[in-house]
C-alpha cells in the first residue's frame, strides 16, 4: 500500500480516524439528502487502496462506518492492517437534546458506528470509556446541522483511549489541534480550527 508523508518527520503515526464517504448504490431524492450530494464519495475498493500515512507498529483505528455496510467497513480494517477489536456507538441528538431522527430504508437512524481497531500491541490508556455516549449532531454557524460531522465529544474519547499521539484524521474536514488531518473538504491553512 502507499503511503503519504507525515509532516512529523519520522516518527509514525499511533492513532488513526477515518470517516470515509462511503459509496452507496442506490440514489436519494432531494438536493442534500445522501453523502454523496454533500462531498466526494469513494467506491469500496478505492477506500482499501486509500494511502496511509506511515504507522507505528503499535496503532489503533477509529473507523466511521455505515449501519448498511457492516462487513464493508471489515474489509477495510483488514486491508489496512488492523484487526477488529470493538465498536463505539454515537447516540445522536438534536439541537434540543431529542433523539434523532435519521434516514434509513427499515429503521431510522438514531446513532453512528464507529469500529476500533488495532494493529501491533496497543494498548488504550484508559479502561473506563463506555461503548456509547450521546450528543448532538454538530451544526454550521447558521445553526444548520452539518452533514457526517462529528461532535468534539467523540475526539476527547479518543484523546482519552490515546492519550499520546501522533494523531491523524483521514478524510478530515476540519483541522484539530495537535491532530494532522488529510481532507479535500478542508479550509486552507490558516483559517479557523474546530475547538477541541
Amino acid at each position: 500500500m502507499s503511503r503519504i508523508a507525515v509532516p512529523w518527520g519520522d516518527e509514525p503515526v499511533r492513532v488513526i480516524l477515518a470517516d470515509p464517504g462511503w459509496q452507496l448504490a442506490d440514489k436519494l431524492p432531494g438536493k442534500h439528502r445522501g453523502a454523496a450530494k454533500n462531498y466526494r464519495v469513494l467506491p469500496l475498493h478505492e477506500i482499501m487502496r486509500f494511502p496511509l500515512p506511515t504507522l507505528d507498529r503499535d496503532a489503533i483505528l477509529f473507523l466511521w462506518r455505515l449501519s448498511s455496510m457492516p462487513q464493508e467497513a471489515l474489509d477495510v480494517v483488514r486491508a489496512w492492517g488492523f484487526a477488529p477489536k470493538s465498536e463505539i456507538i454515537w447516540e445522536k441528538l438534536t439541537k434540543t437534546g431529542k433523539p434523532w431522527m435519521g434516514m434509513g430504508r427499515y429503521v431510522r437512524a438514531a446513532h453512528e458506528t464507529c469500529l476500533i481497531a488495532t494493529r501491533g500491541r496497543f494498548k488504550v490508556d484508559s479502561r473506563s470509556i463506555r461503548s456509547r455516549f450521546s450528543a448532538k449532531v454538530p451544526c454550521d454557524l447558521d445553526g444548520r446541522y452539518t452533514h457526517s460531522a462529528k461532535p468534539a465529544q467523540f475526539y476527547a474519547i479518543v484523546e482519552e483511549l490515546a492519550k499520546r499521539g501522533p494523531y491523524c484524521e483521514l478524510f478530515a474536514r476540519q483541522r484539530r489541534g495537535g491532530w494532522l488531518s488529510y481532507g479535500d473538504e478542508l479550509p486552507p491553512e490558516g483559517e479557523p480550527r474546530a475547538q477541541p
